[in-house]
Order: C-alpha cells, then sequence, then structure tokens
C-alpha cells in the first residue's frame, strides 16, 4: 500500500518538479541571462553544436539565482543545500527515515531556482529528496516504526527518480545500490521500490509519453574488436570517477572554510559559473540538450572543445552544489561520460578506427563514469541503457561499467573522498542501521543466559564500538582484544592484511586518525595505525615475538 501510494506521489511530484523548472528558466535564466538551454528535441532535429558566441548575461542570471537559493536555503532549511540524494541516504542511515517536514518544498523551490538559473546541477537530486521527503512526512503520520519509516524513504527516492528519468527498473535497483559504497545491496526493499518506481513511470509516461529520456539510433556495437575500445572506456572512466569527487568536495571545503556568510556563498559560486557559461553556455543547467548532440555524433566536435566542456563541466558543477547551491548530481556525471566517450570516439577516428560509433562509445561512458564516481554500478547500467534505449549495448556497457568500477575503488582506496555520495557507507555491516541491529542480538543473547560475560563489559564494549559505526564485537573461547600502536619501523607497515596470512588471532578493528575502520584483506597498515586483535595470550605473545621490538601493549579482558 505504501509503494503504490508513494509511486503516485513521486510521479506527482516529479511532474511538479518540471513544471517548477520551467518557470525558473522562464524567469531566470531566459530574461536575465538572454539564453535558452538546448533542448533534447532541438538537438535531436538539428545535430549540429551551436556557433561560438559569448553570452555577456549569464552570470547576472547565475549570481541572482544563487542569492535566492541561499537564502531560501539557509533561512530555511540548511539540509536542502547540496545534492539532495544525499539527504536521503543519510536519512536512510542516521535518522530513522526522518526528514523534516518542510524540507522538500525548499528543496524543490531553491533547486529549481539553481537550475532555472544556469547553475551547473541536474533534477536526480531534489527529486529524490522531494519524494523521500513525502515518504517520512507520510511515516510520520502513520506512525509507522523507524525500520518501515526507512523501507518508505527508499520507495518514495525510486518513484521520484522513475518519474523524472523514465527507468523504472534502474531507479528501483539505484535506491537500494546507493546506499552503500561497496558491492551491496539493500535487498528487503527491492519489491516496494519496484512497485513504487513503477506506478510513478506510469503516472508520468501517461501524460508526457512513453518515449526514453534521449533519442538513441539502434546501433549495435559492432565486431567483437570494439570490445577493446569499450575496455579503455572503462579505464578512462574509471580515472575520471576517481578525479570528480576529489574536485567536487574539494571545492565544497574550500566553501565551507571561506568566512562569508553561507547566504552570500551560493551566489559568490553562481557567479563563477556564470563567468564560465559566459563561454562555454553548453555546461550550464543540466546540459541534456548536448548530452544528446554527443549521442548523435554531431558535426562540428572536435577534440579541444570537448575537453574544455568536459573540464568546465567538472568545476561549475562543484562550484554550482559545493557554495551551497541545490541540485543533483546524476545527470552532469552523465553529461561528463557523454563528453568523454565522444572525446575519445573522435580520438579513434583521428587514429583511423573509424568503424567505431560516437554513439555507443558515448552511451557506454555515460553507465560507465557514474558507475565508478558513485559506486553503483548495476544500478548505473540500468538506468543509462533505460534512458537511451540501447538496450542491445548492454553487453559492451556491462564491461565498461565493471572496469571503471574497479579502477575507481583501486584509485581512491584511500582518499578522504572517495564518492560522489558522502552519506554512504561501505557495507550493511558499517550501517548504524543493522550495527543496532548486531548490538540487539548480542543484548539478547545475553539475556537469554546464552552467552557467560559481564553486562557492564559487554555493553561498554559493544556500545562504545558500534555507536561510533566501527566495528562488530569478537567474542571466541578464552580470547582477549588487545590494542596495538603501530611505530614507525614495524615489520607489517606498508603489508595488507591478506599478505600476513593470520591464522591464529584475528584483527577486528583499526584506529587510524582517531577514525575507526574495519579492515579487509586489501587494507594496508600506515604508521601511526592502532590495531586492535582478538587472540588467546599465547598467540599474542607470538604476535609480539614477531612484531618485536613494539611498545608495551594493554590488553582488555572480555573473557
Amino acid at each position: 500500500m505504501y509503494a503504490v501510494i508513494l509511486g503516485l506521489v513521486g510521479g506527482a511530484g516529479a511532474l511538479f518538479f518540471l513544471w517548477l523548472l520551467h518557470m525558473g528558466e522562464l524567469l531566470l535564466i531566459e530574461p536575465l541571462g538572454h539564453y535558452h538551454y538546448l533542448t533534447v528535441t532541438a538537438a535531436y532535429k538539428h545535430p549540429v553544436v551551436p556557433a561560438f558566441h559569448i553570452y555577456w548575461f549569464i552570470p547576472v542570471a547565475t549570481t541572482a539565482g544563487g542569492l535566492l537559493a541561499g537564502f531560501l536555503v539557509y533561512t530555511f532549511a540548511p539540509e536542502a543545500e547540496g545534492h539532495g540524494t544525499d539527504g536521503a541516504v543519510r536519512a536512510f542511515h542516521d535518522t530513522g527515515g526522518y526528514i523534516r517536514p518542510h524540507v522538500p518544498l525548499i528543496k524543490s523551490l531553491a533547486s529549481a531556482i539553481t537550475i532555472g538559473s544556469g547553475g551547473s546541477a541536474g533534477r536526480e537530486g531534489p527529486t529524490a529528496q522531494i519524494a523521500a521527503g513525502v515518504g517520512s512526512i507520510m511515516g510520520g503520520l502513520l506512525r509507522v516504526p523507524d525500520d518501515e519509516r526507512r523501507l518508505i524513504v527508499l520507495m518514495g527516492m525510486a518513484a521520484g527518480l522513475s518519474a523524472i528519468f523514465k527507468s523504472p527498473l534502474g531507479t528501483a535497483i539505484f535506491a537500494v545500490e546507493i546506499l552503500y559504497s561497496g558491492m551491496a545491496f539493500e535487498g528487503d526493499a527491492l519489491l516496494y521500490t519496484f512497485i513504487s518506481a513503477a506506478i510513478a513511470y506510469a503516472v508520468v509516461g501517461s501524460i508526457n509519453g512513453w518515449t526514453p529520456l534521449f533519442f538513441v539510433a539502434n546501433q549495435p556495437f559492432g565486431s567483437a574488436l570494439n570490445l577493446i575500445w569499450y575496455g579503455a572506456v572503462g579505464v578512462c572512466a574509471g580515472i575520471v570517477g576517481a578525479i570528480l569527487p576529489a574536485v567536487f568536495y574539494g571545492i565544497r571545503d574550500a566553501f565551507r572554510a571561506l568566512a562569508w556568510p553561507n547566504h552570500f556563498k551560493p551566489a559568490i559560486g553562481g557567479l563563477l559559473v556564470g563567468l564560465i557559461g559566459m563561454v562555454l553556455p553548453g555546461i550550464l543547467g543540466g546540459g541534456y540538450g548536448y548530452m544528446q548532440l554527443m549521442l548523435e555524433g554531431a558535426a562540428g566536435l572536435s577534440l579541444s572543445f570537448l575537453l574544455l566542456l568536459l573540464l568546465g563541466k567538472i568545476v561549475t558543477l562543484s562550484l554550482t552544489i559545493g557554495s551551497g547551491g541545490s541540485g543533483g548530481v546524476f545527470a552532469p556525471t552523465l553529461y561528463i561520460g557523454a563528453i568523454l566517450g565522444a572525446g575519445l570516439a573522435v580520438l579513434l577516428h583521428f587514429m583511423g578506427f573509424t568503424t567505431i560509433s560516437i554513439t555507443t562509445l558515448a552511451v557506454a561512458s555515460m553507465a560507465a563514469v557514474f558507475a565508478g564516481a558513485a559506486r553503483v554500478p548495476v544500478a548505473s547500467l540500468v538506468m543509462v541503457i533505460e534512458m537511451t534505449g540501447g538496450f542491445q549495448l548492454i553487453m559492451p556497457a556491462m564491461l565498461a561499467v565493471s572496469l571503471s568500477y574497479i579502477v575507481q575503488v583501486a584509485l581512491t582506496r584511500h582518499r578522504r573522498y572517495p564518492t560522489l555520495y558522502e552519506a554512504q557507507v561501505p557495507l550493511p555491516m558499517d550501517s548504524p542501521v543493522h550495527q543496532r541491529l548486531y548490538q540487539d542480538i548480542a543484548n539478547e543473547l545475553l539475556r537469554d543466559g546464552k552467552i557467560v560475560l559481564n553486562e557492564d563489559t559487554l555493553t561498554r564494549l559493544i556500545g562504545d564500538r558500534l555507536s561510533a559505526e566501527h566495528g562488530i564485537p569478537f567474542i571466541r573461547g578464552n580470547e582477549r582484544l588487545f590494542r596495538v600502536p603501530l611505530p614507525a619501523g614495524a615489520p607489517i607497515i606498508g603489508r595488507s592484511v591478506r599478505s600476513l596470512a593470520l591464522t591464529n588471532f584475528v584483527i577486528v578493528a583499526m584506529v587510524r586518525q582517531d577514525h575507526h575502520l574495519v579492515p579487509d584483506n586489501e587494507t594496508s597498515f600506515m604508521v601511526g595505525d592502532e590495531v586492535v586483535i582478538a587472540a588467546t595470550p599465547d598467540a599474542m605473545d607470538r604476535f609480539r615475538h614477531m612484531m618485536a621490538p613494539m611498545v608495551t601493549r594493554t590488553p582488555v579482558n572480555v573473557s
């Protein structure tokens, strides 16, 4: 029942937001900036890159839009700043699915102003937070428990995205995959996101038609040897997907450190975006028309022009959202992917490989860049295929998406901001939602007398580590937990957990610069780390001998 209701709400909310976007364009970018966005339909009918022209008034529109959006957001709902999907993910993990009731309305208005004035942002984040916020409101009115309200938020997110992108299957998967940066899904919610996404798609399709978001001719990927180029696309997309979060959050942190009132920071970002948009108007807004040009292999594409669009979009997206503007990152990331794929195809044509299609490489690259940057390979693949209707390209796109994800993870393993979605956690075991479940199970065992431990000790150890979102309790036989600092010169510095081939003890957790983490086989040890080891006293003595000389360890007895 909830899924059906949220499907209807998501469809209606998406239509309302699209209308707000249209009004924002009519009131801001067109009269103030003297510029009209290139639409998908116009690009399809006339696939030629627009002639160079300087639009002197664009900074007026983008600055005014940033000023209005900043006033709205920081006066009424500061959590509405940034890209809204992150807000919905954070609500799932940290607040029991609770989103303040006025956030959806403020997010709608601020995003329509930001994008409608020329801000380089997409419409998926606002729609996700709008529909998720309505789901949270509904959960509050019905007084459902937190575990149900979290599912309702995911249903709302899937419905809103399905309606805005006409991708019911992909967005249903997206809502359960975006929560984790590792290969994990919130499987319990999937059936419900299927229902809500299907209903929302039906609502929008019955009004706006059933055609995909983009027009793509039926072009098979050609010879099997072309898979080499799709593999190259995947590797390049993974590199771009690693660069994008670093630039995005680097600019965001720079704005946060700026000693100006938050209300005015989006105007500064808008001014900088406008100055770039004066000469590169194609980077403004979501860029759907320019994506269609790439998919058409438009006349007039050159490597220098495409490189400018690629770099310009990365910078202006970061300026728009990082300064406090409101919008999404999905469409701009697809834009970057389309430009990258088209650029690689143009380069291959220049090198004499004329059989490769600009269209097919652009489609695969759209999916691959977002798959890496956002760590959602399955959803990204399905969404892009649905949005373009390029079902014949599933196989080569699968290769590109997989390689992009692998490369991006490898390049960002020790980065502060590994993905575009800051609220993601690596795996379900890292989410406070599931950690509370683990703690409840442990407490249940204790209450039933199935384990014999001091209750105060158990509560302290589990509570301290799980409430901070790190680790799970390790209890076995007469083992004890040892917290061991690693000084310079320790033999395991620079080595991975896998390389130690540990058999007599288990590394339960690590403390690195006051941050706890649960190591996996690929985690490397660094100077200053503290490792929490579960071992018997005899095994710990052997570890001391192997690590000598080292500092004294203080054991914590849990037996």
